[in-house]
C-alpha cells in the first residue's frame, strides 16, 4: 500500500479534526508566533523549576494546559479516513515516533551523542526537542513489516537505549508541534515522501485495550483518550467534581480524595484507570501511590445506576464551559489581542505580504479608512434595517517605534489612484484661482468649478474649507492621514475649543454638518459628512486625547489596533514596487464600480449570530462598558465584511466570515485594553451622580449579613473601596454585632428599635 501522508490538527482538544498534512501546514505550525510563545513559556517554567521557584506539580499542570491550549498536533503514525483519530479508521503512514523523555542532560547533548550524523542511516526524517524541554523525540521511516511496537524496540536497539516511552504503539497516538527553534534535524522531502506500507494486520493496536501499558502519568507528552465527554472537556468535569466533593483536600486527606474522584470519573472514562490517570490531577500526591489509589477505586464494585454526583457534576461542567467559551471567544481578558486568522481572501493576503507576521494585524485594520474612500453612493442594510455606508475611523495605538508606520505603503497602493485625480484636480483648482486673483472688477471673476473633487485632504483645514471640500467632493468621501492623533485638533468645529468629536461622531454616521454666512464670498453650504482617516499615537497619548469622550459615543465608532510582539530583531519588509501598487489596484476598481444598494445574507445572519452572542456575554460578565462598546463594533465588523464581499466579486467565503469575527473581537480588545478601566470609572461617576444622596446602607442588608454583602451594597450605591472600616464603626457604635464563628455580622436590638422604627 502507498500511503498519502501521516495527518496533522490544529490542537489536541479537536480529535475530529485530522487532516492530511502537507509542507505548508507543516511549515506554518513550526513558524506559528503562538507555538513559539507557547515553548517560550514552558522553557521558562521549567527554569523556575530548577531554581527551586516553582514545584514540580504546578510546572506539570501548567505545561499540560498550555500545550492543550496553544499547540497543534500531528499524527505521524496515520491518515485517518474519517478524519477522527481513533484506530478503527487508521491507514499507516509507514512512520513512527520514538520518544527519549525526562533526560537529566541537555536534550541537545543526547542528540548530538546519540543520533546526530546517523539520520540517513536510522531513516529520521525529523528530529525536535520536545515541548517540555526534557527530551527528544525522533520520527523515522518503519522498517518493513514490523509492528509500531517492534519498530520502537529496534529503534531503541540502535540507539543502544535500555528504556524508552513504551506507551508510543497506539495508530492514534499524537505528537505536539514545535516551534522551528527546537527542530534538530528536518529533511521535509524524507518526510513526505510516498512509500510501500507493510504494518503486520495484528500491527495496530488499540490503546484502550493493552493491559500491558502503564496507566499515563502526568509527564505524557501526548493524550490517548478522547478529550470530552459528550462534549464537555474532561478539566471542567473534574473541577466540578472537585467542588462537589468539598474542594480540593489538604495535606493528609489526598489519597482519600483521590479514590473518591476516580470512583466518580469511572463513569465517565469508561471505567479505564488509565484514561482517568491521565484526566485527573495528581493533587501533590506520589505517582505511585496515585496509580495504586486509582487501579483500586476501578477494582471496587460499580452500580449500573450513574450517581447523582456525577451528573450534578457535568452539568454544572457543561454550563461553566459554555461560559468559559463566550469569554473566550471574546477575548477581552486575554494578556495579548486575539490572533488573526490564518486563512485570509486574496486581497488580505495582498495586502499583509510585505509586512512581518506581527504586523499584519494593525495593516489588515487600518486599511479600511481608505478602502471605504473608494465607495461613492454605495449602502448596506444591516439587521435593524438602516442603510449604513462604509464609513471608517481607525486608530492605531502602540508604543514608540513599534511600526506603527507599516501602514503607509499599503494605504498609499490602495489611494494611488485617487492621489493621481487629486493631483490633476488640485491644478485646475489653482488655475482657477489664480485668474480669479488677476481680474480686477468682480463681475469679470471666474465661477468656481464644478465637480474638482479633491478626496486626500489634509487634517489642518478650516471649518469653511472642511464643508467646502465635502461640497466639491459630490458624495465621495474625503480621507486623512494622520501620524498622530492630536492632528484632529486643526479641525475644529466653528473654532469653539477641542470638541472635534462632534464632527468625528457625524462622520461615522454621516450626519448633516454645514454654516450658514451672509457674506458673498463665505462659504454657506450643508453637507453630509463623509470622512474617513486613519490616525496613529501611543497608549498614553491616545487615552488623555480622549479623556473627556469616555460615555459620549466617540470612542464606540472608531475601530482601534495595535502592535503585539516580543521579537525585538529588527522587521524585515517586502518590497512596495508599480506591480504591487497594480494588483492593489485591480482589486479596488471593484469599490470604485459599486453603486447603490449591497445586499448579502449571509453576512446578516453572521451579525445576529454574534449580536446574541455578545448579548450572552454581557449578562455573563456583568459588564455595561462591553456592552455599549459592541454595539457599534459589530457594525463596524459587518461594513468590513461587505468592503471585503465587494472586493471578493461580491461572494461570500469562509475567509471573509473568520476576519469579521476575529475583526470584532480584536477591536474589542484593543478598546477595552486602552479605555476599560478609565470608561467603567465614568460610568460609576454618571451612575453615582444619579443618587440625589447616600442613604442608611443598613436598610439594603438583611439581620444577619457579611462583609461581602455590605460590599455588593456599596457598589451598587456608587461607593468604592471595601466596608471594613465602615463596619468597624457600626461595632464601636453598638449598631451590630459579629460572630467569628460564622464570620456573620447581626444587627443590634439598639439599632433595630431606633433605625426600623423610624424607616417605618
Amino acid at each position: 500500500m502507498t500511503t498519502i501522508r501521516f495527518s496533522i490538527c490544529k490542537s489536541v482538544m479537536t480529535p475530529a479534526q485530522m487532516q492530511p498534512c502537507t509542507p505548508e501546514l507543516l511549515n506554518a505550525a513550526f513558524d506559528n508566533q503562538l507555538v513559539s510563545n507557547t515553548c517560550r513559556e514552558i522553557a521558562t517554567n521549567l527554569q523556575k523549576v530548577k531554581e527551586g521557584t516553582l514545584t514540580r506539580d504546578a510546572f506539570e499542570t501548567l505545561k499540560g494546559e498550555l500545550k492543550a491550549q496553544n499547540l497543534p498536533v500531528a499524527c505521524f503514525h496515520a491518515n485517518f479516513t474519517d478524519g477522527y483519530r481513533h484506530n478503527e479508521s487508521a491507514v499507516p503512514s509507514g512512520l513512527s515516533i520514538y520518544d527519549v523523555d525526562h533526560l537529566t542532560i541537555d536534550p541537545r547533548t543526547y542528540y548530538n551523542t546519540k543520533v546526530a550524523g546517523r539520520e540517513a542511516e536510522l531513516q529520521i526524517p525529523l528530529a525536535h526537542i520536545s515541548p517540555s524541554n526534557e527530551g527528544v523525540r525522533l520520527v523515522f521511516v518503519m522498517p518493513k513489516g514490523m509492528s509500531l511496537a517492534e519498530a520502537q524496540q529496534w529503534m531503541a536497539d540502535q540507539l543502544g537505549d535500555e528504556t524508552y516511552d513504551g506507551k508510543v504503539k497506539d495508530m492514534a497516538r499524537c505528537s505536539f508541534i514545535v516551534c522551528r527553534d527546537y527542530l534538530l534535524h528536518y529533511d521535509e522531502e524524507m518526510l513526505f515522501a510516498e512509500r510501500e506500507v507493510d504494518v503486520p494486520e495484528n500491527g495496530v493496536t488499540t490503546g484502550t485495550n493493552e493491559t500491558t501499558v502503564l496507566p499515563p502519568s502526568a509527564d505524557d507528552e501526548t493524550a490517548v483518550f478522547e478529550d470530552n465527554f459528550l462534549g464537555v472537556s474532561y478539566p471542567q468535569i473534574v473541577h466540578a467534581m472537585e467542588e462537589l466533593l468539598g474542594g480540593v483536600p489538604a495535606q493528609g486527606a489526598r489519597n482519600n480524595f483521590i479514590f473518591a474522584m476516580a470512583c466518580h470519573l469511572r463513569y465517565v472514562c469508561n471505567d479505564d484507570p488509565r484514561w482517568i490517570a491521565q484526566v485527573m490531577p495528581r493533587y501533590g500526591e506520589e505517582e505511585a501511590k496515585f496509580i495504586s489509589t486509582v487501579r483500586s477505586a476501578c477494582n471496587r464494585p460499580q452500580t449500573k445506576t450513574v450517581p447523582d454526583l456525577v451528573n450534578r457534576a457535568i452539568e454544572m461542567a457543561r454550563k461553566q464551559q459554555q461560559v468559559d467559551e463566550l469569554i473566550q471567544q471574546n477575548g477581552i481578558n486575554a494578556p495579548k489581542p486575539p490572533v488573526m486568522p490564518q486563512k485570509l481572501t486574496k486581497f488580505m493576503r495582498l495586502i499583509t505580504k510585505n509586512v512581518p507576521e506581527h504586523l499584519k494585524p494593525s495593516v489588515a485594520m487600518s486599511v479600511f479608512p481608505s478602502l471605504g474612500a473608494h465607495c461613492k453612493g454605495v449602502k448596506f442594510r444591516y439587521n435593524d434595517n438602516a442603510l449604513v455606508e462604509p464609513t471608517f475611523m481607525n486608530v492605531n495605538v502602540a508604543e514608540m517605534s513599534s511600526g506603527k508606520s507599516a501602514v503607509n505603503k499599503p494605504i498609499d497602493a490602495i489611494m494611488a489612484d485617487i492621489k493621481e485625480q487629486d493631483t490633476k484636480n488640485r491644478k485646475l483648482m489653482q488655475e482657477y484661482k489664480e485668474q480669479y486673483d488677476a481680474c480686477p472688477a468682480d463681475e469679470q471673476k471666474p465661477e468656481r468649478p464644478k465637480g474638482l473633487a479633491v478626496q486626500w485632504v489634509k487634517s489642518d483645514m478650516t471649518p469653511a474649507a472642511f464643508v467646502q471640500l465635502m461640497a466639491d467632493a459630490g458624495g465621495r468621501f474625503l480621507y486623512t492621514r494622520m501620524d498622530e492623533i492630536g492632528m484632529l485638533n486643526q479641525l475644529k468645529t466653528n473654532g469653539k475649543g477641542n470638541n472635534v468629536t462632534e464632527i468625528l461622531r457625524l462622520a461615522y454616521d454621516c450626519g448633516e454638518y454645514g454654516q450658514e454666512r451672509v457674506g458673498t464670498k463665505s462659504v454657506s453650504e450643508c453637507v453630509e459628512v463623509r470622512w474617513n482617516w486613519n490616525a496613529s499615537t501611543t497608549p498614553g497619548k491616545c487615552r488623555r486625547f480622549f479623556a473627556d469622550s469616555m460615555l459620549d459615543g466617540t470612542l464606540s465608532r472608531m475601530s482601534f489596533c495595535t502592535i503585539y510582539t516580543d521579537d525585538d530583531r529588527m522587521p524585515l519588509y517586502g518590497i512596495y514596487d508599480d506591480k504591487y501598487t497594480k494588483q492593489v489596484q485591480d482589486m479596488v476598481a471593484q469599490l470604485n464600480d459599486a453603486k447603490g444598494l449591497v445586499v448579502c445574507k449571509k453576512a446578516n445572519a453572521l451579525i445576529a449570530e454574534m449580536l446574541e452572542e455578545n448579548r450572552q456575554y454581557s449578562a455573563l460578565a456583568d459588564d455595561d462598558v462591553y456592552r455599549d462598546l459592541s454595539y457599534r463594533a459589530t457594525l463596524s465588523a459587518f461594513k468590513r465584511g461587505m468592503v471585503l464581499y465587494i472586493m471578493n466579486g461580491q461572494k461570500w467565503s469562509k475567509e471573509i466570515e473568520e476576519f469579521v469575527r476575529w475583526s470584532f473581537h480584536y477591536d474589542m480588545w484593543c478598546k477595552m485594553w486602552i479605555f476599560g478601566e478609565k470608561m467603567r470609572r465614568a460610568m460609576d461617576l454618571d451612575k453615582a451622580a444619579l443618587v440625589p444622596g447616600r442613604r442608611n446602607l443598613m436598610e439594603f442588608l438583611a439581620d444577619d449579613f457579611t462583609l461581602d454583602d455590605l460590599n455588593t451594597v456599596r457598589r451598587a450605591q456608587g461607593m468604592r473601596g471595601d466596608g471594613q472600616a465602615q463596619l468597624r464603626k457600626w461595632l464601636q457604635r453598638g449598631y451590630c454585632t459579629f460572630n467569628p464563628a460564622t464570620q456573620q455580622y447581626t444587627k443590634s436590638q439598639q439599632f433595630i428599635s431606633k433605625h426600623q422604627k423610624q424607616a417605618a
